[in-house]
């Protein structure tokens, strides 16, 4: 997968995530307004509006659940899934460089070694 066709999965990923966080509060909002309306429902004894309002409550609040539990998981695992997939395409680089450097590294050292082994053959005893 490209850069850019990452970027956007990504990013759909990130909007789908503000959309259920809108519907979270949508949810959240509708149950207020639910609650609200059973109270004045039950003080005016409408028995068959509380219950209603009751069922409601209760299928909002198993949307919310799902929203928040199920959603969340998928969509977090998409993320996780993608991060994964797009380290895992860098790593034979991030080896190869370290190699390289740890290379490096033991050339320099050499080259010191045998700087002090000359130095120390040309000084007099």
């Amino acid at each position: 997968m490209s850069k850019l066709a990452e970027q956007d999965v990504m990013s759909r990923l990130t909007r789908l995530e503000q959309k259920m966080n809108d519907l979270d509060r949508s949810a959240d909002a509708l149950i207020d307004e639910f609650e609200s309306l059973e109270a004045v429902a039950r003080e005016l004894k409408l028995t068959d509006s509380v219950d209603k309002f009751d069922e409601y409550i209760e299928e909002v609040g198993q949307i919310k659940e799902d929203l928040s539990c199920k959603l969340s998981d998928e969509i977090e695992n998409e993320q996780m899934r993608e991060l994964v997939e797009a380290r895992m395409k860098t790593i034979p680089a991030d080896i190869e460089n370290l190699r390289s450097e740890y290379n490096s590294a033991r050339g320099k050292l050499a080259e010191i070694r045998d700087e002090l082994r000359i130095s120390r053959s040309s000084k007099p005893d």
